[in-house]
């Protein structure tokens, strides 16, 4: 009977105790660990990590300054055998993010040696909700400050982290996580710093730690951002200015009619015009699409109310279909011009251009042309220029019309100017050559071309090519299939030709937004696209 007693009274005086692991994340005093009125652990750093750590299932854990008083103190109630982990999270003093222990359950070890046990935790007191990928699939959805995301078994692999904020698709952020050499282990990777750190602040970063209080920060990658190439042209008279990207200045002194090569932007920006070394007079909100090219041209006069500065955009090719041939687009910018007819070698190259309209890319054999200016629907020719493209093979390039058609003594004479996107200018009106009697420009063959822009809001462009004369008819419809306008029904000759809509039906009426198709019937030719009305 004794040996009985003895045996029940040593069981019930067995320690119950659990394995804690303490991660400081309070930025940013050094501290001592108290456990049960005892220091524990001194001199903790910021983003210090400790191996697991056996303490009572009931003890109370205090965080100090180092060699100072404890700050605050914080009871736990464990179970016997469980591990966790202890983030020391928050910021002293602060009643918005007050300082605070937070718990969550801990892991050792993966399902197998080919994963990796993983929980995340969110510890920025000034970042919003987040959602976190890895490798493009989504990992965690919604971590809020303070959260933790029970723990997943991933593959023990190399990852590219994206943090985004809640809901959204713009990557905030990414990280890099070699989790390939932890197969079988098991960490919790929690963020730290602030997203908008002062000059003393730690940035927001990602710290992975393991049970055996290994600390690893992941490096942070360089966020792929959606860019497009935009090439700048200086129209409008006659201050020299100075252009803005998103409110910083990209491009000092640019005189009138210059223009830039390619600048990669991203896609979604404001361009700013300033006269040189003076304030911004004019922004413009661009959405332009990834990786895609366009033309931008500052025209209109400042202060002209019925011509007022703007930029004007188009689409941008940078080279032709093949080495015998020249991608040729087209831009009237001249404000006291009428809509204008425009003839090479005496074939029409473009019917009815008006101030402010693109042509869209012409497809013409590389050759040197007399281009011919005239009023729309008129044969007399106003003036004419030599446009030497033979040694441009291969390339693409915009012509646009500059100047004024009534100058005053102080104002440019008409003329036309040939940029091409690596900045080149060329005046055509200064070219003098002969020009070939063979060179042809009508197009090959039949064609409907992409509206542009598109989506657009509030008009678009189409642009088609007729290799012959021929009845043209283009209409666009809903997709029930019900015709919603015609745009062109007529007899047209052989030539590169285009047609505008402004999102209007038979009636005049504005459409809704939403999908579209537009068709050309050419003789025997027949062909339909799509495009999209946004508003």
């Amino acid at each position: 009977m004794n040996r009985i007693i003895v045996t029940l009274c040593s069981t019930f005086l067995v320690a119950q105790t659990a394995n804690v692991q303490i991660v400081h994340n309070s930025p940013y005093p050094t501290v001592d660990i108290y456990v049960d009125g005892v220091v524990a652990l001194e001199d903790v750093e910021y983003r210090a990590s400790t191996g697991l750590l056996e303490l009572p299932v009931n003890t109370t854990v205090g965080i100090a300054p180092a060699d100072g008083d404890v700050i605050a103190s914080f009871d736990f109630a464990l179970a016997d055998g469980e591990g966790y982990i202890v983030v020391a999270s928050g910021i002293v003093g602060d009643t918005n993010h007050p300082f605070e222990l937070l718990a969550s359950g801990l892991e050792t070890e993966a399902e197998d040696d080919g994963m990796f046990a993983l929980q995340v935790m969110h510890g920025v007191t000034d970042a919003p909700a987040v959602d976190i990928y890895a490798n493009g699939n989504l990992l965690v959805d919604s971590l809020a400050y303070g959260d933790f995301a029970g723990y997943l078994q991933v593959p023990a692999d190399d990852y590219t982290v994206d943090i985004t904020v809640h809901g959204e698709e713009d990557v905030v952020i990414s990280f890099s996580a070699p989790l390939s050499g932890f197969g079988g282990g098991a960490g919790v990777v929690y963020a730290s710093g602030f997203l908008a750190p002062t000059d003393q602040d730690s940035a927001f970063t990602l710290i992975l730690t393991t049970p055996e209080g290994d600390v690893i920060v992941l490096e942070e990658d360089e966020v792929y951002s959606p860019t497009a190439n935009v090439q700048i042209v200086h129209n409008s008279p006659y201050p020299t200015v100075d252009i803005y990207v998103d409110g910083v200045v990209a491009l000092e002194d640019v005189e009138y009619r210059a223009s830039t090569g390619l600048l990669e932007l991203p896609v979604n920006t404001t361009v700013g015009i300033a006269p040189a070394d003076g304030d911004v007079i004019a922004s413009f909100d661009f959405a332009l699409a990834d990786g895609e090219g366009y033309i931008v041209v500052a025209s209109g006069i400042v202060g002209d109310t019925n011509h007022p500065f703007e930029l004007l955009a188009s689409g941008l090719e940078t080279e032709a279909e093949d080495d015998g041939m020249f991608a040729l687009q087209v831009m009237h910018g001249v404000t006291d011009a009428p809509a204008v007819d425009i003839y090479a070698n005496g074939n029409l190259l473009v019917d009815s251009l008006a101030y402010g309209d693109f042509a869209g890319y012409l497809q013409v054999p590389a050759d040197d042309y007399t281009v011919d200016i005239t009023v729309h629907g008129e044969e007399d020719v106003v003036i004419s220029f030599s446009a030497p493209l033979s040694g441009f093979g291969g390339g693409a390039g915009v012509v646009y019309a500059s100047g004024f058609l009534a100058p005053t003594d102080q104002d440019s004479a008409f003329t036309l100017i040939l940029t091409t996107p690596e900045g080149d200018v060329i005046d055509l009106s200064t070219t003098s050559l002969v020009v070939s009697e063979n060179a042809v420009i009508n197009p090959s063959e039949f064609s409907l071309n992409q509206n542009y822009p598109n989506p657009f809001n509030p008009s678009t462009q189409i642009s088609y090519n007729l290799p012959e004369d021929a009845m043209v008819n283009i209409n666009v419809y809903d997709l029930m299939g019900r015709s919603v306008r015609t745009l062109v029904s007529s007899n047209q000759i052989a030539g590169y030709s285009s047609a505008s809509w402004d999102a209007t039906n038979h009636l005049g009426e504005p459409v809704s937004a939403g999908m579209y198709i537009y068709t050309i019937q050419a003789g025997e030719f027949r062909q339909t696209k799509k495009m999209v009305l946004l508003k």
